[in-house]
């Protein structure tokens, strides 16, 4: 294997497409038809969605997440996803699903530049598409708050001056059959000609402040009948799953 080949490998597709193709037409019929008989997916806010390019960022509680954003989500603008850390694309079903059907930017700090990175989310913007990010940058397994954003969270919107919509993502951190996630988007932030570190960190803020308005003030309780159950965790990994059991 050349070096070019092992660095495809490793970091992911670099030229992903951004516009709406059959194949993509053809993921987001195949998400609809599983997602919505397992879930009840209920979505407000989607009046606020600016024409594109804009960033969308959110809360993170498990795998399924982006599958249930674009079941509710219009087809255009096509959402591209930020920051799936995957070392090989080549190996594992998940993968190779996305690998397959594309769809995000993959980001290893170990083996992707951030100027590949950039170049990416620029195409994104151009062809008037979403950006989506999961600012928290892991799950988090408390759906009243939010994990600290990791830094750089709207970084690409500060520099492309696109807006934000704040986007919470509630009930799916416990996931059963005909469990009820509700995906509930924000107005949108305008990030404008962002420039310099205080500027950048006043937009995150507004961002993050956004999405907590959005969160439910209780944790909900589980209830005991929970059928099929096992679906939450089949998109997480290793490391979520026993995380999760460490806090409960």
């Amino acid at each position: 294997m050349n070096a070019v080949t092992d660095r495809v490998r490793r970091t992911g597709p670099r030229e992903l497409s951004v516009s709406v193709t059959p194949r993509y037409r053809l993921m987001r019929w195949l998400v609809r038809a599983l997602v919505r008989p397992l879930f009840d997916v209920r979505v407000s806010g989607l009046e606020n969605w600016p024409a594109g390019p804009f960033q969308l960022v959110a809360n993170h509680h498990n795998g399924w997440d982006p599958l249930l954003v674009i079941a509710v989500t219009p087809m255009e603008p096509r959402i591209t996803w930020f920051g799936p850390r995957e070392a090989d694309f080549s190996r594992g079903f998940k993968n190779r699903i996305m690998a397959f059907f594309g769809g995000m930017i993959p980001y290893d700090p170990a083996g992707t530049t951030m100027t590949s990175a950039v170049r990416a989310v620029r195409r994104v913007f151009d062809a008037d598409g979403v950006l989506g990010i999961f600012a928290e940058g892991r799950i988090g397994f408390d759906e009243t708050s939010l994990l600290p954003f990791e830094e750089g969270a709207t970084a690409f919107a500060a520099a492309s001056a696109v807006p934000v919509v704040p986007c919470a993502i509630v009930g799916s951190t416990d996931l059963w059959l005909r469990k009820r996630v509700d995906i509930r988007f924000g107005a949108p932030i305008e990030a404008g000609a962002t420039r310099g570190r205080e500027a950048r960190a006043a937009l995150e803020r507004a961002v993050r402040e956004g999405i907590l308005e959005l969160l439910p003030r209780q944790q909900p309780t589980l209830p005991r009948w929970r059928p099929l159950a096992f679906v939450s965790d089949l998109l997480n990994g290793a490391d979520d799953v026993a995380r999760r059991r460490d806090v409960r």
